[in-house]
C-alpha cells in the first residue's frame, strides 16, 4: 500500500497536479483496492481538519496580513535598524533581526519573505548591496518564521502526531534564536568582502525606534507569554494576537484601513483552504498506512538498520532534505510527520524535538529549487534570477546545515526549555 501512496504522489508530482488534489487521487485508488466503502474515507478526511487547535493557522495567517498593512511590520523593521544596523553588514543584520521580530508572530516564512524583503532591499541597494546579495540575505533570513514561535508547520507537526502545540512553540524559541545568531555571523562575515554599509550607533535612535514600536513588541509577549503562563492555549494566543494587532493598527497607529480587511479574509481563507484540504487528504492516507501496519513495518526495519538517535536522526534528515527540495514544506510536513515520528521516538527522541527539527530541514527546503516557494517570492521581490540568488544563497546554506548539524549533535538546546517550563498541553 505504501509503494502504491509513493508511486501516485511522484506521478503527481511530476505531471505537476497540485499535492493536495494527489493526495485526493491516491486516497480513492487505496480505497477501491482495499474494498473500501467511500463513506469511511468521507469520515476519516472530516476527522482530520476537525480539530480545535487548526483554528490558530487562520488567525496567524491574518495577524501576519494585519502586521504588513496597519504598520507594524515597518516599525519593527525599525527597532532592528537602531538596534543592529550600526554592526559590519549593518541592513543584513536589520534584515535577520526584523525577519526574528516578524517571524515570531506571523508564524509564515513566506510572508517574512514578501514584507521584510519589499522594507529592506531597495534600501540594502542604495547602501551599496547588490541586488542578489540583498535578496538572499532576506530570503534566507525567513526560515527563522517558521522555528521561533508562532509557527504554522509546528501547528501542522502537533496535530498530525497529537503532539502538545505550546510545547512546540516553546521547543522553537532557542534554535530560532540560534539560527539567527548564524545567519547574522555569516553576513558580518560576507560584508567584510562585499562592503554593505554601517549606520552609527545612537542611543535617542534607539530610544525613539523603541518607543514608536513597543506596542508592537507586546505582540510576541501576548503569544509565548500567555503559553508559557498557562493563560492561553496556542489557539487562543492567536485569537489574542489578532485582536491586539487590530486594536493598536485601527485605534493607536491608524495606518490600518477597514475596507483592506475583505482583501486579507480572502486571502487568508484561500491559504486555509488549502491546507485543510491537504489536511483531509493526508489524514485519510495515514488512516489507510496505519491499518495496512506500515508505521510498525518501518519502525522495525529502521530499528533493524540502527538505533543510534544520532545516526537515525542524520539518515532522516538527509531524507527530508531531499523531500524538500521537490515538495512545498506545507505537503511534506502533513504526509511525512505521522510516517517518521513514531520511528524517531522508538528509540527515544523527543517528539517536541523532532518537530522542530522537522520544521527546520524542510525550511531549507523552502529556499532551494526547484520548488522553493521563499525562493520564488524572493526572485519576485528582488527583481533577480533564480542562478544569481541561489549562488549569493551558497554561504547561507552552509550556515544552516552547520546548524542543522548542532541540532542534531545537542537536542538538549531544543528540549531544554519546554522542559524547564514544563509546558504540556495544546
Amino acid at each position: 500500500m505504501l509503494w502504491i501512496f509513493l508511486a501516485i504522489l511522484l506521478a503527481s508530482i511530476v505531471i505537476g497536479l497540485p499535492i493536495a488534489f494527489g493526495l485526493g487521487v491516491a486516497a480513492l485508488v487505496m480505497a477501491v483496492l482495499s474494498d473500501i466503502p467511500l463513506s469511511i474515507m468521507i469520515e476519516q478526511s472530516i476527522r482530520g481538519v476537525n480539530s480545535f487547535p487548526l483554528l490558530a493557522i487562520p488567525f496567524f495567517i491574518l495577524v501576519g496580513e494585519v502586521m504588513s498593512n496597519g504598520g507594524i511590520a515597518r516599525r519593527l523593521m525599525e527597532l532592528a535598524g537602531a538596534l543592529v544596523g550600526f554592526m559590519r553588514g549593518g541592513l543584513g543584520q536589520v534584515a535577520i533581526t526584523g525577519s526574528m521580530f516578524f517571524g515570531g508572530i506571523s508564524g509564515s516564512a513566506v510572508a517574512d519573505t514578501a514584507a521584510t524583503g519589499a522594507m529592506m532591499i531597495p534600501s540594502m541597494k542604495e547602501q551599496g548591496y547588490t541586488a542578489a546579495n540583498a535578496t538572499a540575505i532576506n530570503t534566507v533570513s525567513s526560515v527563522i518564521g517558521i522555528i521561533i514561535p508562532p509557527s504554522i508547520p509546528l501547528i501542522l507537526y502537533g496535530i498530525v502526531t497529537e503532539t502538545s502545540i505550546s510545547r512546540l512553540f516553546i521547543a522553537g524559541i532557542i534554535p530560532g534564536l540560534l539560527i539567527g545568531f548564524a545567519l547574522m555571523v555569516t553576513t558580518y562575515i560576507l560584508a567584510k568582502k562585499d562592503g554593505g554599509g554601517v549606520q552609527q550607533f545612537r542611543w535617542d535612535r534607539l530610544w525613539k525606534a523603541f518607543k514608536d514600536a513597543w506596542l508592537a513588541l507586546v505582540l510576541p509577549v501576548i503569544v509565548i507569554g500567555g503559553i508559557i503562563g498557562g493563560v492561553f492555549t496556542a489557539t487562543e494566543a492567536a485569537v489574542a494576537a489578532l485582536l491586539y494587532a487590530l486594536a493598536i493598527s485601527l485605534v493607536v497607529y491608524r495606518e490600518f484601513k477597514l475596507k483592506e480587511l475583505g482583501g486579507m479574509l480572502i486571502r487568508t481563507a484561500r491559504l486555509t483552504g488549502m491546507v485543510m484540504m491537504l489536511l483531509a487528504f493526508a489524514t485519510v492516507i495515514a488512516w489507510f498506512l496505519t491499518i495496512n501496519m506500515v508505521p510498525q513495518t518501518l519502525v522495525s526495519q529502521v530499528q533493524a538498520i540502527t538505533q543510534d538517535p544520532f545516526l537515525l536522526l542524520l539518515i532522516v534528515a538527509t531524507l527530508l532534505l531531499l523531500v524538500g527540495f521537490v515538495m512545498d514544506l506545507t505537503p511534506a510536513m502533513v504526509i511525512m510527520a505521522p510516517m517518521l515520528a513514531p520511528i524517531v521516538t522508538s528509540v527515544g527522541v523527543d517528539a517536541a524535538y523532532f518537530g522542530v527539527l522537522m520544521a527546520f530541514v524542510l525550511g531549507i527546503g523552502l529556499l532551494t529549487p526547484p520548488v522553493g516557494t521563499c525562493l520564488y517570492v524572493g526572485c519576485g521581490v528582488g527583481k533577480v534570477s533564480m542562478e544569481s540568488l541561489v549562488k549569493a544563497m551558497l554561504p547561507y546554506y552552509v550556515a544552516l546545515l552547520v546548524v542543522l548539524v548542532i541540532l542534531i549533535a545537542f537536542p538538549g538546546i531544543v528540549t531544554w526549555l519546554p522542559d524547564l517550563t514544563a509546558v504540556r498541553g495544546n
